[in-house]
């Protein structure tokens, strides 16, 4: 309980001074709630980050809107950029700026004055669209109609064009229909699978079309179960051996903080354990609160350095203990040093994952343990 007392008292007042009083990097407008709707007739001059399971933005913005939620409805002029992940986007109003998405189901309404980004299920431009610079997209449905801007690059399940594109197209997709009133002003060509479908005609298209078939070889199945049993075993003993070698360059040149950390979690697992999921899931947060702020964006970047960092030494502190304990039940004698324990605890791990299941939660554990020993071990000791 001391630990978690003590990570709490490190967390709860850094985040709090970090959060209210860094100097915010721009204006931002930061609201949230179960179901939150912007009103129309309002203006909003800063950036907007907004989340809600409901989300309707109904004002204009002379910023960029930062958007998450279930179902977003844009119906405001946006004088920026919008950037949102949700289940369900419609984008019916004026956008200054490019627009990047990922969701379900996407559907523009409106003027896009840049370029459209788009990962979701299905895609949707309606002929009230028009977008004035290119269309990336990796969709599995897509219906683009309206005016369609200058290029367009993307690859989808179902691709149908009705829309007037300026320039040329590039795409690939296992259905393809360019269908009137469809115009392509430059090139079409397209990827596709030597057993999909495409309804292209030359009348819709100003310039070349240029098909390329993708001819699939079939694998018998036995070979695909052998080649992907090889391809198991040699991952499992590049991960084995990569581990391996930076843990032995990490007992080389920190074997003070590598025994203090074994210490740690060899004295409380159960709550270091807990600790280090704690760490896990709040630290990209505070990363991302970091960044708001002028004096925070370089900690931010040195925090995520280090998370990273610990997330790849992590299996290092359990394995000792875990190969130590293996070793010692085989001897009757407890291991000097640290490499061997390290080698025979790596050696365990690598042969667990093998057993899909248990292999993902030791790796889980192994992860938390030592992401929890990484941070109680730059807590000040009594």
């Amino acid at each position: 309980m001391k630990y978690i007392t003590r990570a709490l008292a490190i967390f709860l007042p850094a985040l709090v001074i970090m959060f209210y009083f860094s100097p915010p990097a721009t204006a931002v407008y930061l609201d949230s709630g179960s179901q939150l709707a912007l009103p129309k007739g309002k203006v909003i001059n800063e950036t907007v980050a907004v989340s809600a399971a409901g989300l309707s933005v109904d004002s204009d913005i002379n910023g960029d809107l930062l958007c998450a939620g279930k179902d977003v409805t844009v119906n405001g002029n946006i004088k920026g950029d919008v950037l949102c992940a949700a289940q369900s986007i419609k984008i019916n109003g004026n956008v200054d700026g490019n627009i990047r998405v990922i969701a379900q189901s996407v559907e523009i309404s409106g003027l896009v004055s840049r370029n459209v980004y788009a990962l979701s299920q299905n895609l949707s431009l309606t002929k009230f669209s028009s977008v004035k610079g290119d269309i990336f997209f990796g969709v599995q449905n897509v219906d683009l109609r309206g005016s369609l801007g200058r290029d367009l690059l993307g690859g989808a399940d179902q691709l149908i064009i009705s829309g007037s594109l300026l320039r040329n197209a590039k795409v690939m997709a296992t259905r393809v229909s360019l269908v009137d009133p469809g115009k392509i002003g430059g090139d079409f060509e397209y990827y596709i699978d030597n057993t999909g479908t495409a309804s292209v005609s030359q009348k819709n298209v100003k310039g070349n079309i240029v098909r390329h078939e993708i001819v699939r070889k079939e694998t018998p199945q036995d070979e695909m179960k052998n080649v992907s049993l090889a391809a198991r075993c040699l991952g499992k003993i590049f991960w084995a051996l990569s581990t391996i070698l930076i843990g032995l360059v990490v007992i080389y040149f920190l074997k003070p903080r590598v025994l203090k950390r074994v210490g740690i979690i060899a004295s409380k697992p159960v709550v270091v354990g807990l600790i280090g999921l704690a760490v896990l899931i709040l630290t990209p947060f505070v990363i991302l609160l970091l960044l708001i702020s002028v004096i925070g964006a370089p900690l931010a970047v040195v925090l995520l350095l280090e998370y990273i960092i610990s997330i790849m030494l992590s299996a290092v502190y359990p394995s000792i203990l875990v190969g130590g304990w293996m070793i010692k039940s085989l001897t009757k004698k407890k291991s000097d040093g640290l490499v061997w324990p390290f080698i025979a605890g790596t050696v365990i791990i690598g042969l667990l994952m093998f057993i899909p299941p248990i292999g993902l939660l030791t790796g889980f554990i192994f992860l938390c343990l030592g992401l929890g020993a990484t941070f109680l071990s730059y807590l000040p000791e009594k």
